[in-house]
């Protein structure tokens, strides 16, 4: 298999010269789309769309990078927010040995005296 290139004209002039090749099978010409070859104009837009996505996508990836790097930073200061609360020591215990109570009695014995002053109206003191 070959490939022709050159100007269109010439390759034309080729092309009727070896007519009789053609008639005959001894040639046979077979266009590039049909034989699963693409122009090279095709494959260069090709690539650029291809860059282009590859931009689009890296560029989201960096932002997507950032957002995550932030989200660790966050979660690195909340735990160490939490590793600070962890460090105290639990060492009083809810559990109290009879022992270590003492009795109080619930009833006091002092009596309280209560006195109530009387209001006495302003007429009756003048008096």
């Amino acid at each position: 298999m070959l490939l022709l290139k050159g100007d269109k004209k010439v390759l034309e002039c080729i092309i009727k010269e070896q007519r009789i090749r053609i008639g005959r099978g001894l040639i046979s010409i077979t266009p590039a789309s049909e034989a699963g070859l693409v122009p090279e104009e095709e494959v260069k837009e090709t690539f650029e769309r291809q860059q282009e996505v590859i931009d689009e996508l890296s560029a989201k990836n960096e932002s997507l990078q950032k957002e995550n790097d932030e989200m660790k930073a966050r979660i690195a200061e909340l735990e160490s927010l939490l590793n600070d609360t962890k460090d105290v020591e639990i060492t009083d215990s809810k559990n109290n040995e009879p022992d270590d109570t003492k009795e109080v009695p619930s009833e006091d014995e002092k009596a309280a005296e209560v006195q109530e002053d009387k209001k006495v109206p302003a007429k009756k003191a003048k008096k």
